[in-house]
């Protein structure tokens, strides 16, 4: 059930997120350099955060005096992207953070110098940023969600370990059985042949009975030496009732083991019909976490 109530839970989750197509679009927003033109995207199942921090790793790779964030707001000081020419840009980013919908709208404007990228006036450089934003986007997307499918993964990888260790241990019963039975078997072969040999034991001893009942008034040594042939009898008597003891004891304890083994059997069967269930549902869960990812272009 606790499988089941997982599977379910995880389904629910990759199936908030529905088809996405990564846009970049032009519009204004507010920056500390006031209202700028600005390219805007939405970045789902990330954090501000993790978004915020990589995105400023992604603008130090460019050569720069200096990245820093301040009052919520991500500056990278001359920059110089290498296919606009050596002329530096200011680069101003924002984030606003929906945690309900785990959707982060990120906020970008170029200072080219005085005069902020649009797409009407600098196409080029407008199509390279609104590409490198759009790219960035998508991978930020993409990470959480390749992030579920590895644990969708693992999860099922475990289902199914745990699904081959319920198979050997329930070849492992029905082996125990087979071997219980067969000992079962050597130990009532065991009983019946002692009990033949108690059975001549005892007319042996009944015989050397009345043979110290005769030699009473015999010479000494023939009496003692009759009872200790006696005694001798009597102890070999014993050793027989003891093995046969030990022997239905064994059997006892044999019968218990397969009463048990039976038992374990029962509910290792239910539990691979369990585990089979979960592992197929896993399945459409690893799947529905890859067409997640391939969903988001």
């Amino acid at each position: 059930m606790k499988n089941t109530m997982l599977i379910f839970a995880t389904l629910i989750s990759i199936g908030t997120i529905s088809s996405q197509t990564i846009e970049v679009k032009e519009g204004s927003d507010k920056f500390s350099s006031g209202i700028q033109n600005s390219l805007s995207t939405v970045i789902l199942e990330n954090s501000k955060d993790d978004i915020e921090s990589e995105w400023k790793s992604l603008l130090k790779n460019f050569k720069n005096e200096k990245v820093k964030i301040d009052k919520g707001e991500l500056f990278a000081d001359n920059v110089i992207i290498k296919e606009w020419g050596n002329n530096t840009v200011d680069i101003y980013t924002t984030f606003e953070e929906d945690k309900k919908a785990k959707a982060v709208k990120m906020h970008v404007c170029f200072d080219l110098g005085g005069a902020y990228l649009k797409s009407t006036e600098q196409r080029d450089k407008y199509n390279y940023a609104a590409k490198m934003i759009r790219d960035f986007a998508v991978k930020m997307t993409k990470i959480p969600l390749e992030s579920k499918v590895k644990d969708a993964e693992k999860l099922l990888d475990k289902y199914q370990d745990d699904q081959k260790d319920l198979e050997k241990d329930n070849k492992n019963l029905k082996s125990d059985i087979v071997s219980y039975k067969g000992k079962i078997v050597n130990e009532e072969k065991e009983i019946a042949t002692k009990e033949e040999e108690l059975k001549k034991k005892n007319i042996e001893i009944s015989t050397q009975q009345k043979i110290i009942d005769v030699s009473i008034d015999a010479v000494s040594e023939q009496a003692k030496s009759s009872k200790k042939i006696h005694e001798k009898l009597l102890g070999q008597k014993q050793d027989l009732e003891k093995n046969i003891k030990d022997s239905k004891e064994d059997v006892k304890n044999y019968n218990g083991k397969i009463k048990k083994a039976e038992e374990e059997i029962k509910k290792n069967e239910t539990d691979q019909v369990t585990k089979k269930a979960a592992i197929e549902s896993q399945k459409k869960v690893v799947e529905a976490a890859k067409k997640q990812v391939e969903s988001v272009k």
